[in-house]
């Protein structure tokens, strides 16, 4: 019960961060030095960022609940 409750929580937190923290800062700490020139992230990453965090976040909420 508790441990779904954290688990609940921590990926609620990511998915929250990922959609509210803007996907070109996400890009510049993770992936700016593979590439050369680094002009920016592409549409189809940020949109990629923004799914990813609301579905982390719908995730972590089922899971929060579901352990009370």
């Amino acid at each position: 019960m508790k441990q779904e409750l954290i688990g609940g929580l921590v990926l609620c937190l990511i998915g929250l961060d990922l959609v509210f923290v803007p996907p070109v800062t996400l890009w510049t700490l993770t992936e700016k030095w593979k590439t050369e020139g680094g002009k920016g992230p592409s549409k189809q990453y940020v949109v990629l960022i923004r799914i990813l965090g609301a579905v982390f976040a719908v995730a972590g909420c089922a899971l929060a609940v579901s352990g009370f």
